[in-house]
């Protein structure tokens, strides 16, 4: 009996080793089924599925294409370059960027300002320009409304001098 429980054991961590092996493979290392297929062989017949997928179902890591230039060996080889074509190339592109600091676009259009005298005084914060209100979108008054309005916004004179406050 205790040999059924160590083997059910064994098969187990076998099996769950075949499942998480076969979702962390890349795509282009698994061989003859595809993925779904492994899993249901996997699951159904958990030691000679197992088995399967860790001796034919996962080729070796050389078949499996580089996914970028820079992770094939054979592309930094032939990307070398000598140390006066750095050089040389680090000069252009220097060049390059000074011209064009040098360009002034829109320049000639706007009058340069004069520099503000040089003062001991921390400079003085310019006020900053209040925004104007909102109108209101309501509905428009009647004619007969706006005979009486004082201010425009439908508010009518009141019979004390405008404080109506104080009455």
């Amino acid at each position: 009996m205790r040999w059924f429980i160590i083997g059910g054991i064994l098969a187990l961590v076998v099996t769950v080793y075949a499942l998480v092996d076969l979702t962390v493979t890349d795509d282009r290392r698994i061989r003859r089924l595809n993925r779904v297929l492994w899993v249901v062989l996997i699951v159904v017949l958990p030691v000679i599925g197992a088995a399967a997928w860790l001796a034919w179902g996962k080729g070796p890591r050389a078949s499996a294409p580089p996914m970028a230039p820079d992770d094939d060996p054979s592309f930094s080889r032939s990307t070398t370059v000598s140390d006066e074509e750095t050089d040389r190339r680090i000069a252009d592109l220097e060049a390059q960027l000074a011209a064009l600091d040098d360009e002034d676009f829109g320049a000639a259009d706007e009058p340069e300002q004069p520099a503000p005298p040089a003062s001991t005084e921390a400079p003085k914060p310019e006020p900053r320009a209040k925004p104007k209100p909102k109108p209101k979108r309501g509905p428009k008054p009647d004619a007969e409304a706006t005979d009486g309005d004082v201010d425009g916004e439908g508010h009518r004179a009141t019979g004390d001098g405008g404080d109506s406050a104080r009455a």
